[in-house]
C-alpha cells in the first residue's frame, strides 16, 4: 500500500478544491495535480460546464499552486469544427497556452488530438503533454504514433484498463508514463461513446445557463435504459476499484478520477476511497457518468467487498472480454447487485443530508 499519485478533478466549485486540499496526502499517496478546464472562448473539452472567466481561471491555477499541487489544463475537445486546423485557429489557440505555461505556470496539459500534440510539443518543449482517454488509445500503435507526436503521459483507452498484458506492452514499447482513469462508468466498449463526445466538446464551447438542457441527457438516458435492461453491463464497465489499484503497480501508480461535473460529496468520497485504496460500501457510489446514474436513478448498490469474495478482479484480467462463452458478469449481477438502496452518500449527493 502507499506510493501511489492521483490526478483530480475541479468541478469549478470552490468548496470542493477545500475539501480536496484536506485530503492531499493520506496513506502514503497523494494527489500529483488538479486537472481543469479553462475559459470556453478558447478550448472545449471532454464536459459541460459553466462558463469560466479568465481571472476565475487564474485564481484557481493560483490556490492549487499554493497548495504544491500541479496543474493539468484540459484542451481534450475531439472536434471544434471545420477551422480547427486553420492556422489563426491553431495560433489563437497556442497563444492561450502560452499564457497559461509563461504567466500562470501551468505544469501539463492534456489533449486528445495528436496533430494539437505535435504542435504543442513544438511549441513548448518543457511542458508536459498528456494523451487524453478521449484519443482512444487501445492498442500499441495507436500508443506510438500519439508518443511520437510528443505525449510525455498516456490515459489509455478505459476499455483496456483490465488487460494488463497490453498496458504493460503499451508501458515498454512506448516508454511512456501510463495514467489510468480508474472511476468512469461507461459502457465497456460504448458505441455511443464518440458521438456523445463529439456533441460534448460543440457544446462545452457554449457555457451552461440555466442548467441541463433536455438535448444533453439523449446519450445518457439511452445508456441508463441499456444498462437497466442488461445489469451485467455495471460489472463488464472498465473501472478500477481502489483495492485493486495496487495490482497494476508494475504498470503504472499513477491514477485518475472522474468528476468534473460531479458533486462535492462524491468527489470527496472517491478521492477517501482511492486514496485509502479501501472502500466498505456501495461500489457504484465512486463511479461517475452512467453507472453513477444507474445507482442514483433506481437505487441500485453493488457491496464493493463482495467482490473480493467473487474472485472478481482475477476472473476480469484474464478473460478475453468477448462475453461469448461466459455468463460470469451476469451471474455477479444477479447475485450481488441489489435494487432500492437508499444510502447516507446518496442522500449527500441530493443534498439532504
Amino acid at each position: 500500500m502507499g506510493n501511489l499519485e492521483f490526478s483530480v478533478p475541479y468541478n469549478n466549485d470552490p468548496g470542493t478544491l477545500t475539501e480536496i486540499f484536506k485530503r492531499k496526502e493520506h496513506n502514503g499517496n497523494r494527489i500529483r495535480e488538479i486537472y481543469l478546464a479553462g475559459p470556453q472562448e478558447f478550448a472545449g473539452s471532454g464536459r459541460i460546464s459553466p462558463a469560466v472567466e479568465f481571472k476565475d481561471f487564474a485564481d484557481v491555477i493560483k490556490r492549487i499552486h499554493s497548495e504544491g499541487i500541479r496543474v493539468n489544463l484540459l484542451i481534450n475537445s475531439i472536434c471544434e469544427g471545420s477551422d480547427w486546423y486553420a492556422p489563426g485557429v491553431l495560433n489563437e489557440t497556442m497563444n492561450y497556452l502560452k499564457r497559461a505555461f509563461e504567466e500562470y505556470g501551468v505544469e501539463a496539459v492534456t489533449i486528445a488530438n495528436p496533430l494539437y500534440i505535435r504542435e504543442v510539443r513544438k511549441r513548448f518543449p518543457q511542458v508536459e503533454i498528456c494523451a487524453s482517454v478521449l484519443g482512444d488509445i487501445d492498442c500499441i500503435h495507436k500508443a506510438i504514433i500519439f508518443k511520437k507526436a510528443g505525449a510525455d503521459v498516456i490515459t489509455p483507452d478505459v476499455n483496456i484498463n483490465r488487460n494488463l498484458k497490453l498496458l504493460q506492452k503499451i508501458k515498454e514499447r512506448t516508454g511512456a508514463e501510463l495514467k489510468l482513469m480508474v472511476n468512469e462508468g461507461c459502457l465497456f466498449k460504448c458505441p455511443f461513446r464518440k458521438f456523445h463526445f463529439n456533441y460534448i466538446s460543440h457544446k462545452s464551447r457554449n457555457p451552461r445557463i440555466g442548467g441541463v438542457k433536455s438535448e444533453d441527457n439523449v446519450f445518457s438516458l439511452n445508456c441508463l435504459q441499456l444498462t437497466k435492461s442488461d445489469p451485467s453491463q455495471a460489472l463488464k464497465s472498465g473501472w478500477v476499484r481502489p483495492e485493486d489499484t495496487e495490482k497494476y503497480g508494475e504498470i503504472s501508480t499513477f491514477f485518475k478520477l472522474v468528476g468534473r461535473s460531479s458533486s462535492r460529496s462524491m468527489i470527496t468520497r472517491s478521492l477517501e476511497a482511492y486514496m485509502r485504496q479501501s472502500w466498505d460500501g456501495d461500489l457504484i457510489e465512486l463511479m461517475a457518468g452512467n453507472l453513477y446514474s444507474y445507482g442514483m436513478s433506481y437505487l441500485m448498490h453493488l457491496d464493493n467487498k463482495s467482490l473480493d469474495m467473487a474472485g472478481f478482479f482475477e476472473k476480469v484480467t484474464e478473460c478475453d472480454r468477448e462475453c461469448l462463452d461466459c455468463d460470469f458478469c451476469e451471474q455477479i449481477a444477479e447475485k450481488l447487485m441489489k435494487k432500492g438502496v437508499f444510502t447516507s452518500s446518496k442522500m449527500k449527493d441530493l443534498g439532504m443530508q
